[in-house]
């Protein structure tokens, strides 16, 4: 495909693997999955259907660099499915059940190196586990970040347990990237497909907002957090934790200054689907802190991320590129 500019960079695009699901097939509880859990059976109908017809492109590289052509992506960050995070099972299978992925995104990444970049995935429910296997990833596989969940099977980001990775993650140099996977407590968002429109982008908020204000990023000033959808709600509201900093003493036990100005210390995808609202993220976060995410291969992706880029009034070419291009590029220290 020609094109005027550089590559453009997708750090939000899932890959599934097969033998895990059918790993864990008969120790999976409903509730350990509040995506699913609180979805209700129309969603949960629908949902088996287009988890079978997306599975080629969530397995076949040679179908999603098809689809990356068409999109007008160069290189994808690929990072598991959020259904395999697998938080829920034990320290010993979820160490197995993380190193299969990895193991199978690697493969992905050595036969298509100039298309393709690792997010690792880890054992979050034993943090010394989910550490040794950052490391492993980066130093061993040259993945260059890592995907969470924006909660750990219910516990919060700002645990003082997950310290020791966050610190990991700095030391490393390497993004973390927020994904959410439903809404802990979904009980209201059972119709109307709530459980991802309004539960994933929900999650996101609450996770970040417990991370700004619980002091994370206080403490590490130098690690890269990126945040897809957007970055939920928060970028569109923050100035009522601005507010209540001000006038309230809860959310100042951990933090020197306004939440919203660890903003500038996160970025965000470009995953909002309206240019006016893409156009209102940039003027919050800056361009330099947005990136191209496309979600693939589900259905609540956006595959044009150049048009919607286009369609924002008055952004520079130089903006532009930092959208596409330059910050997730460096972000993933992918070389020139």
């Amino acid at each position: 495909m020609s094109r005027s500019h550089g590559r453009t960079v997708d750090i939000h695009a899932h890959v599934f693997t097969p033998a895990c699901q059918e790993l864990v097939a008969g120790l999976m509880s409903p509730e350990y999955e509040p995506f699913s859990y609180w979805a209700g059976a129309e969603t949960n109908e629908y949902q088996a259907g287009h988890m079978a017809d997306i599975l080629p492109k969530a397995t076949d590289p040679a179908v999603r660099i098809a689809d990356m052509d068409a999109m007008g992506v160069d290189v994808q960050a690929i990072s598991v499915a959020p259904p395999q995070y697998y938080y829920w099972t034990d320290v010993k299978l979820g160490r197995k059940l993380a190193r299969m992925q990895n193991e199978n995104l690697a493969s992905i990444v050595h036969d298509h190196p100039d298309r393709f970049v690792g997010l690792a995935t880890v054992p979050m429910q034993d943090v010394s586990s989910a550490v040794a296997e950052l490391e492993y990833c980066i130093r061993d596989l040259d993945f260059r970040g890592v995907e969470i969940n924006t909660n750990i099977f219910g516990l919060d980001l700002d645990d003082p347990r997950y310290r020791p990775f966050f610190a990991k993650a700095e030391e490393l140099d390497v993004v973390v990237l927020l994904h959410p996977n439903g809404f802990t407590h979904g009980e209201r968002l059972q119709r109307y497909y709530m459980t991802n429109v309004v539960g994933n982008p929900l999650d996101t908020t609450v996770a970040v907002n417990r991370i700004i204000h619980g002091g994370v990023l206080e403490e590490h000033p130098a690690l890269k957090m990126c945040l897809v959808h957007g970055g939920g709600f928060l970028p569109f509201y923050s100035s009522r934790m601005d507010h209540s900093y001000e006038v309230r003493p809860e959310g100042r036990h951990h933090i020197s200054r306004p939440p919203s100005t660890y903003l500038k210390q996160l970025y965000v995808d470009c995953l909002v689907f309206d240019p006016v609202h893409l156009e209102f993220l940039i003027q919050q976060m800056g361009a330099d802190r947005v990136v191209v995410g496309t979600d693939y291969p589900f259905d609540m992706g956006h595959y044009d991320p150049l048009g919607q880029i286009d369609g924002v009034p008055g952004l520079s070419d130089e903006e532009k590129e930092l959208i596409r291009s330059t910050t997730a590029a460096r972000l993933l220290n992918l070389k020139a």
